[in-house]
């Protein structure tokens, strides 16, 4: 939790994760998607893949409206291994027990 509070993180995934953050045309209901569901989709190693190489493309609602402006950055070389680690165990643990969403 330390980590994802130290690199802003809950300014685009929302407190503890939860999301809700507008972000227009983004497919995600216009916001940046809370992180209940990343267990759900990802591996350990393949969350932490995602976290440094980022992810620029955000799918649109509407390909004639202009792209989402939020994104989710690299941050390769600006988290140390350690903290990297301790980033996606925090992320994983935030897994959502009893609802689905479908984007």
């Amino acid at each position: 939790r330390e980590v994802f509070r130290k690199y802003g993180c809950a300014g685009c995934h929302g407190p503890e994760g939860k999301g809700g953050v507008p972000n227009p045309n983004a497919k995600t209901a216009e916001q940046v998607p809370g992180l209940g569901h990343v267990a759900d989709g990802y591996t350990r190693d393949e969350l932490k893949t995602l976290i440094t190489r980022g992810q620029r493309e955000i799918a649109q609602m509407d390909p004639h409206r202009p792209a989402p402006p939020l994104y989710m950055p690299p941050w390769r070389g600006m988290i140390q291994e350690g903290e990297l680690d301790d980033l996606a165990s925090y992320v994983l643990s935030l897994k959502t027990k009893d609802e689905a969403v479908d984007f």
